[in-house]
């Protein structure tokens, strides 16, 4: 009787084990054909023609399009679910629920507009709503444990412009430079509402971010200094490196506006001083996708040679039936792995070999400043990097501060002396019988 118990206990093990490979062999099938294996996220829903592809969902999509814009103006994820709650926006379980859509999980909570700061950083971080497939983030170690695992990204299988998108590339792009990078501290009662330089400003001696304050005694002065100031902070930086927070924003309007003027009046020689930069880049980014692809068909050729010895091996009797099947099942793994990697790589250098200079970019957010005349976070973010603050030199009415800004796409634009008038520079009382003048350039 016993010996029937086990005869069937390893039939049934066999069979669920073959079952299982074979649901795995259709799910993989299905993945690298470019089907969505998840559910759509919050902002699409499937299309009832098609339940293979996914449409924009209106209402849920103009949730998501906010949320991104409200963290692009310089909202962290807790001030952002925040304002979700108090405009009354159904977090995306009690969403999902009041349109009859049955999704897995935990059951929602019950205040239906309570958004949890996981939620906002998950929406920010998903690459779907640039209407991509992501196939493969997550996977199970056997039939026996149904658990979840997350996937390097490495990993992962991608399907570009798949569906119709939510949120821009280029916008996309920025919010993952921005979660990647800046820590969001909610700003202190005295200060008020986040300055739109917060979190781009830098000291040029030390590299750290500049804080923002409100002067105690002066409500109306805002500044930035040092976070790593040692006197105050405890820190390394010998120096405050103190800054007006006016005094940054009438510099950078300076300086936008003269590379406005500049484009104005001489578009073709700012054009080339930009394509020679932005040139440089791709050469780089050119040269570490290569590296990478290297690296990735020698280690592709290496496992061939694995498994050929391993079956060798088995075949002499050098190597047991199961230990082969385990080395074989994990060689596949990894030469799938590698055949998907060498595949991205391939088509990153194919883009970047049709790629137009990112001049263009950086081109296009110029002339939306020019349209707009004012500065704004999200114009911001478009168009400046960082700003390095250096130490103010000299005393009383004969100080000066240098401040160098770095643009995205093309770093530190150095124009030409022609491009220069006196007027630029901007000159100003810190307070009373103490004046700085601001030097927006290197030299």
């Amino acid at each position: 009787m016993k010996l029937v118990i086990l005869y069937s206990n390893i039939s049934n093990e066999m069979y669920a084990r073959d079952i299982s490979r074979k649901v795995r062999s259709s799910h993989r099938i299905r993945g690298n054909s470019g089907e969505p294996l998840s559910q759509p996220p919050y902002g699409y829903m499937k299309d009832p023609d098609n339940k293979k592809k996914w449409i924009i969902d209106p209402v849920a999509s103009l949730v998501v399009k906010d949320i991104f814009r409200l963290y692009l103006e310089g909202n962290g994820t807790e001030t952002i679910s925040r304002l979700m709650e108090e405009r009354k926006e159904l977090n995306c379980t009690a969403y999902w629920k009041s349109k009859g859509v049955n999704r897995g999980g935990k059951k929602p909570v019950d205040d239906p507009y309570h958004w949890k700061n996981s939620t906002i950083q998950k929406i920010l971080s998903r690459q779907e709503y640039c209407g991509d497939v992501v196939n493969f983030k997550t996977y199970s170690k056997s039939f026996k444990n149904k658990a979840r695992l997350d996937n390097p990204p490495e990993n992962w299988v991608v399907f570009p412009d798949v569906h119709e998108p939510i949120i821009d590339r280029a916008t996309f792009n920025r919010v993952q430079e921005m979660l990647h990078s800046t820590k969001h501290r909610a700003p202190k009662p005295e200060n008020g509402e986040k300055n739109m330089f917060c979190d781009l400003l830098r000291c040029a001696d030390c590299g750290k971010k500049l804080w923002y304050h409100t002067n105690t005694i002066n409500k109306d002065i805002h500044f930035f200094s040092c976070s790593n100031y040692a006197k105050d902070y405890r820190g390394t930086c010998k120096t405050r490196h103190y800054i007006r927070a006016d005094a940054v924003e009438e510099v950078v309007k300076l300086e936008l506006g003269r590379l406005a003027s500049y484009l104005r009046h001489d578009e073709e020689s700012l054009a080339a001083l930009l394509a020679e930069k932005t040139d440089r880049e791709l050469l780089a980014e050119k040269k570490s996708l290569e590296t990478t692809l290297q690296q990735a068909r020698e280690r592709n050729t290496k496992v061939a040679e694995l498994y050929e010895k391993a079956y060798e091996d088995n075949a002499t009797g050098k190597v047991t039936d199961d230990w082969f099947m385990h080395l074989s099942h994990k060689y596949e793994e990894e030469r799938m792995e590698l055949r998907e990697r060498i595949a991205a790589c391939e088509q990153k250098l194919d883009a970047l070999d049709r790629e137009q200079h990112r001049k263009d970019a950086f081109l296009a957010a110029i002339r939306k400043f020019m349209e707009m005349g004012t500065l704004t976070a999200p114009l911001l973010q478009e168009l400046i990097d960082h700003i390095d603050v250096y130490e103010t030199e000299g005393t009383g009415k004969n100080r000066t501060q240098r401040i160098v800004i770095y643009y995205r796409f093309v770093g530190y634009i150095e124009l030409p002396d022609s491009a220069f008038r006196r007027s630029d520079r901007y000159r100003t009382d810190t307070r009373q019988g103490v004046a700085v003048e601001y030097i927006p350039r290197l030299a």
